[in-house]
């Protein structure tokens, strides 16, 4: 049996408001960014987003060497103390670090699918050019 711990931060990086789940299931740590809007998000919102949506969300799962947690039972209003500090400090440097590399592998393969469809384009319209060249050349 695994526990499954999981936390909903939500930021305001100008102009959007922004949801970051993280969760953390033994050594397996997972977070994803949600985008919620320019106006601040009520509370029917996040539950909506939360039942109805729980299943769209995409979560970057990081290496587990990396993720090693160590979890122990907190005290109540310790933990309510850290939430506050949470909230007045922001997001975790930990889930910042894991969605900036989601972000960067996903530029990447965007990057090089971009590359591939550019040559791909650029060898049919140089086969384009041949085929033409060739017919011209028949006539004559």
């Amino acid at each position: 049996m695994s526990i499954i711990y999981s936390s909903l931060t939500i930021i305001f990086e100008a102009p959007f408001y922004q949801a970051i789940f993280e969760r953390r299931e033994g050594t397996n740590y997972e977070v994803a960014k949600v985008n919620l809007g320019t106006s601040e998000p009520k509370i029917t919102r996040i539950y909506s987003l939360i039942i109805n949506h729980w299943n769209e969300i995409k979560f970057y799962s990081q290496d587990s060497s990396e993720a090693k947690i160590k979890v122990r039972i907190i005290n109540p209003k310790r933990r309510q103390r850290l939430a506050k500090k949470a909230i007045k400090d922001g997001v975790g440097t930990k889930a910042q670090i894991a969605l900036q590399r989601q972000f960067e592998q996903a530029k990447l393969s965007k990057k090089k699918a971009r590359h591939q469809q550019k040559v791909h384009v650029a060898q049919e319209s140089f086969k384009l050019r041949q085929k033409k060249k060739l017919q011209k050349h028949k006539g004559h």
